[in-house]
């Protein structure tokens, strides 16, 4: 099954899966309704997922699954970045973890180890798991910040713009840009729509817009 609310990459994956012998039998859903339909009504060994098809990270809709279709492995399929959203997701009870800027040929091996009831996760990511079920704590990226980085991180998430910041924090745009360069960087987010979907899926959105009322 590939669930992906992106039809053409669900076209695209049963493209890749259909090149291969006749044991894939390929089905598709767009949303997590016609996803659970159909794994409650068919016996499929591998689901791979694409977190977003719930507008979230996912890890609900993995324990479901996991709940009402114990049969069907789980191996997340995304662009969510493996190590802000990768060791939830196997906490969840997803079998493997693969970046969708990695080559189809590993996406193949990956359903095979998945499917077959293996896991299947880059080196990095093997690491973070080990770390959190060794209960090695490691500082979250937004733990990282100083803060004034995370004063200018919390109004970013709030919608402030530089100028805005530089002016109710009594800075110079300059010095905003830097701290904002400097908080991308260590919440490894490429862009301020990252930078708010980490506050999101951290359940951050409530501080931030706490620190942000003292302005």
């Amino acid at each position: 099954m590939v669930a992906d609310n992106n039809e053409t990459m669900r076209l695209g994956m049963k493209a890749v899966f259909g090149k291969q012998p006749s044991r894939y039998a390929v089905g598709e859903a767009a949303d997590r309704a016609g996803l659970m339909s159909e794994l409650l009504n068919a016996n499929y060994d591998l689901v791979v997922l694409d977190p977003m098809l719930c507008a979230g990270a996912g890890e609900a809709l993995i324990r479901q699954i996991r709940r009402e279709a114990p049969k069907a492995h789980v191996l997340v399929y995304t662009d969510l970045d493996e190590l802000k959203h990768g060791v939830r997701a196997i906490r969840a009870g997803a079998r493997g973890y693969l970046m969708k800027n990695r080559p189809a040929s590993e996406l193949l091996d990956a359903a095979e180890r998945v499917s077959a009831g293996k896991l299947h996760m880059s080196e990095a990511l093997a690491e973070e798991v080990a770390l959190s079920a060794w209960g090695i704590k490691q500082d979250t990226p937004h733990e990282t910040l100083s803060d004034r980085e995370k004063m200018v991180f919390a109004m970013l998430v709030c919608g402030m713009s530089v100028t805005n910041i530089a002016v109710a924090l009594n800075l110079s745009c300059k010095t905003v840009s830097t701290h904002k360069a400097r908080t991308l960087t260590k919440m490894r987010c490429k862009n301020l729509s990252e930078l708010i979907e980490y506050a999101l899926s951290h359940g951050l959105k409530a501080d931030c817009e706490a620190m942000c009322k003292v302005w």
